[in-house]
């Protein structure tokens, strides 16, 4: 599982994800994802199916865009990205992330 860190109340970098499947990139054409992250102590939901920005569908890249609020109490959170084709099928937990928010100085 990949980790990133993160100051408190910073909205950069976005958090880029590389959709794959069996190490090939998974087509996005069409499809919609979510971002969802949790509180790895509490299972408290913090980020609950916000949109991201498809970058480059056929490569299966997308984007998170931080919002306000997103990175505003530090902690340790778990990531994970929803895809939801567009035959409506949906795979959760193609990518999986740590997110460490840390104190701002």
């Amino acid at each position: 599982m990949a980790s990133i860190k993160i100051v408190q109340n910073d909205t950069k970098p976005y958090l880029e994800f590389e959709i794959t499947q069996d190490g090939a990139p998974v087509d996005l054409t069409g499809a919609t994802v979510k971002f969802y992250m949790k509180d790895s102590t509490t299972g408290s939901v913090k980020i609950n199916g916000s949109t991201c920005a498809i970058t480059d569908a056929t490569k299966g890249k997308c984007r998170y865009v931080w919002a306000a609020g997103d990175t505003n109490t530090v902690g340790t959170y778990l990531g994970e990205v929803e895809v939801t084709f567009p035959d409506t099928k949906i795979q959760t937990g193609y990518k999986q992330v740590t997110i460490i928010i840390r104190d701002d100085i």
